[in-house]
């Protein structure tokens, strides 16, 4: 995997005045994964997370790792245990391990319904875990009560717990494939026991992950993340990983201008309006109020200049949707727009 080490470029006052000031926001449309979408991760050791707070440069452009294998985003139904997670509308295949991670996406959070380990221990959720909610900002906080019960070596076992999600902080990261701005770090914090009835000998395991992770509207992925487990208060295990591929996260955006969609609500037909500073290729993407890309979409050539796409929307149902424009193949810019019937 090509891996390319880049430092952080001091701009001018006026642009360090600006970034000082952009607060993110993460939403349903930039964050919740997308089935068919893949992404690669390169696995680091433990590396300290830095400060909180607004306008931070978080700088591991240093830290060094061992690139896996592709993580991919499926329909549950495609999966082997699919059935089993009936209220998951995603699933992802950790690098072809015969690891399968089940999950729901919403307007209002990112839910972790379950998983099924590479030694086929099915884990399906009573109580689904909210790994996201949303829109989620600087400051934001909340804590998230779950329960799950699975079999494993003949015994079943009962895993209870909370999971407590802040913002505490916004800014720049830097890592070895890349510089993203505007990204917004979530102290992931889960606390959570095992227990389990060994033929009259109940038995406790306790946990505590204490984890930190990076995220920038549109990556539909977290682009970093570094944790600490502590097992049972003493045993305890950390690492860390980032994504290996993050071109097009955030310069792509300097390309288009001037994006508008009309009429806005619609019933028939819309059209986007968007200028481009250089000749691009141009696609777009239309998604439901769940996230779920849907299958209108349109491609071309874009022009420098002016563009205008007609899309016919008369078979989507009444609601709010999205259109998300790419360039080049990477997320550019995102609009909400209404049908109306």
């Amino acid at each position: 995997m090509k891996k390319q080490l880049l430092k952080l470029i001091t701009g001018s006052f006026i642009l360090m005045y600006s970034i000082s000031f952009a607060q993110p926001v993460l939403t349903a449309t930039g964050i919740n994964p997308i089935i068919g979408t893949t992404f690669s991760y390169t696995s680091t050791s433990f590396f300290n997370q830095g400060a909180a707070g607004a306008s931070q440069t978080w700088n591991f452009g240093s830290i060094t790792g061992t690139a896996g294998n592709p993580s991919v985003c499926v329909a549950p139904s495609s999966t082997p245990q699919g059935a089993n997670f009936p209220n998951a509308n995603i699933s992802f295949n950790s690098g072809g391990s015969g690891t399968y991670a089940y999950q729901k996406t919403s307007s209002s959070a990112y839910q972790n319904y379950g998983n099924v380990t590479s030694t086929g221990v099915i884990m399906p959720f009573s109580n689904p875990e909210d790994l996201l909610r949303f829109p989620f900002t600087f400051n934001n906080t909340y804590t998230d009560p779950w329960a799950v019960s699975f079999v494993n070596g003949g015994y079943t076992w009962y895993r209870t717990g909370t999971t407590t999600v802040t913002a505490d902080g916004y800014g720049t990261l830097i890592i070895p494939s890349g510089t993203i701005n505007n990204v917004t770090r979530i102290h992931f914090v889960q606390v959570y026991q095992d227990s389990v009835d060994l033929g009259g000998f109940p038995y406790i395991i306790t946990y505590n992950n204490d984890e930190y992770m990076w995220y920038a509207d549109g990556t539909h992925t977290a682009i970093a993340a570094s944790y600490t487990l502590t097992t049972s208060g003493s045993s305890s295990s950390s690492g860390g990983f980032y994504l290996t591929n993050t071109v097009g996260v955030n310069d792509i955006n300097k390309f288009i201008s001037a994006y508008d969609i009309y009429p806005n609500p619609a019933s028939d037909q819309i059209k986007l309006d968007f200028t481009l500073s250089q000749n691009k290729n141009v696609e777009v993407r239309l998604f439901n109020s769940l996230g779920e890309k849907l299958d209108v979409f349109e491609r071309k050539n874009g022009i420098q200049g002016l563009n205008t796409i007609q899309m016919d929307i008369s078979t989507l149902p009444k609601g709010i949707y999205f259109a998300q424009i790419l360039l080049e193949g990477n997320i550019a810019q995102t609009k909400r727009f209404v049908v109306s019937k």
